[in-house]
């Protein structure tokens, strides 16, 4: 790949998709494997997102100075000041091993975040992420129809688990809900067509907080959409989506209602047990039992509230307990700290930049979708997972980047320079 992106640099561009295209479907190879260990990762991994990493991280070192490279791109001091706090949890771990396996990780989503950071240029990068985006719904949804023609009727997608298709599916879906709105394109209708399929995709996954995550970054993008500007467009597809979801809506309210009668109460136990254990480990060591340690807390000195049931030596579902019990509350302000940055760029953007360019239009649905990631982590462990860890910090790269970037050439001719003019003459 280094080769190939020396001799041909266009290739930059491909390699940046390839990464975001390749979250749906990862091949990773565990080394120094711990399989029977339940935690988060099970061992050292290495994958085919790694090798694309590389490639992109070629096509900036091999550029031959048409990439101007940013040392510490925004966002990245929250990233760094997170792997730290990391590296001395896992020096203190019950066990180092299990917290090397983490680390590895955390290591690994910074250096893929500075890649994309550095590597994305303009706006017609953005252009082809935002599509490459609608390309990762649309091949979820497929293989999502495909389960459940054969009975499979909580989808799934690619994922182990649907509640992870559904956290996965939010963060992009606010960015196809952006350009359906705002981006004059004749591809409009199919932005419609893959967002109504994705939206019916995260009912299907019969996901509580999915659901909720959907409505919410729903509520974030459509009424800022309007701020931008007011089309007639904008009025017709909203009138067309809430014709349409009228039927299919109907029935997504009684599965609804259903999956929320029939939800075990013993799901909402163990999840406050989990809670109270991460405080407890928290409150006695100052950074956590270590990362990728939670699982081992609860099988061994933490597993007191668990008895014998089956949730012995299991995870915290809340990434925001988890991450306090792995890496006490030092390493949770260090987690807020990387999300509460990118709020404040993709917001300081925003405030700067009201018009329906590329950069504000892929800016305002990602807002959209780091909102239900923000409230999704209070329910699922799933960010940690390198499919959505991978999209996540590729998206914070994106941020990163667009803040630096000039404006695109459908923004430029409708800006109006005014140069001031020789005085007038006295007398």
């Amino acid at each position: 790949m280094a080769a190939a992106v020396a001799v041909l640099p266009k290739l930059r561009r491909v390699y940046i998709c390839l990464l975001f295209i390749g979250t749906v479907k990862i091949i990773d190879v565990n080394f120094v494997s711990r399989e029977v260990y339940r935690g988060w990762v099970r061992g050292f991994e290495i994958g085919s997102l790694d090798m694309i990493t590389a490639g992109i991280l070629a096509s900036i070192f091999l550029s031959g100075g048409k990439i101007r490279i940013r040392p510490i791109p925004p966002i990245f001091p929250a990233i760094i000041f997170y792997v730290f706090v990391a590296m001395i949890s896992s020096a203190s771990a019950f066990v180092p091993l299990y917290a090397a396996f983490g680390l590895m990780k955390f290591v690994r989503y910074a250096i893929t975040f500075w890649a994309v950071a550095n590597a994305v240029k303009d706006e017609d990068d953005v252009r082809w992420i935002s599509w490459t985006l609608v390309a990762c719904v649309a091949y979820e949804v497929f293989v999502a129809m495909q389960g459940y023609v054969s009975g499979i009727y909580r989808a799934r997608g690619t994922f182990d688990h649907s509640n992870t298709l559904g956290m996965y599916l939010n963060m992009l879906l606010p960015v196809i809900f952006s350009c359906l709105l705002n981006l004059k394109t004749k591809g409009t209708y199919l932005l419609l067509a893959i967002f109504g399929a994705g939206a019916g995709t995260v009912v299907l996954t019969l996901s509580r907080g999915s659901w909720v995550a959907m409505g919410m970054a729903i509520a974030i993008v459509l009424p800022i959409s309007f701020i931008l500007r007011v089309r007639p467009q904008k009025i017709a597809i909203v009138s067309i989506m809430t014709i349409l979801s009228i039927p299919p809506g109907v029935v997504a309210v009684q599965k609804m209602i259903k999956r929320i009668q029939e939800a075990p109460e013993s799901s909402g136990e163990a999840r406050v047990a989990f809670n109270e254990v991460a405080r407890e480990m928290a409150h006695n060591h100052l950074f956590g039992v270590g990362v990728n340690n939670y699982s081992y807390g609860t099988d061994g000195p933490y597993s007191a509230p668990f008895g014998d049931g089956l949730d012995k030596g299991g995870l915290c579902h809340n990434l925001y307990f988890l991450t306090t019990g792995e890496m006490g509350w030092i390493g949770l302000a260090a987690l807020i700290s990387i999300l509460l940055s990118t709020y404040y760029h993709l917001l300081k953007f925003l405030l700067r930049h009201r018009d329906e360019g590329m950069r504000t239009i892929f800016v305002l649905g990602w807002l959209g979708g780091l909102a239900t990631l923000t409230f999704q982590s209070t329910l699922e462990w799933a960010p940690v997972q390198t499919s959505l860890a991978m999209m996540f910090y590729g998206l914070l790269g994106v941020t990163s980047a667009i803040t630096r970037m000039p404006a695109g050439k459908a923004v430029a001719r409708w800006r109006i320079t005014i140069r001031p003019g020789p005085e007038p003459q006295r007398g």
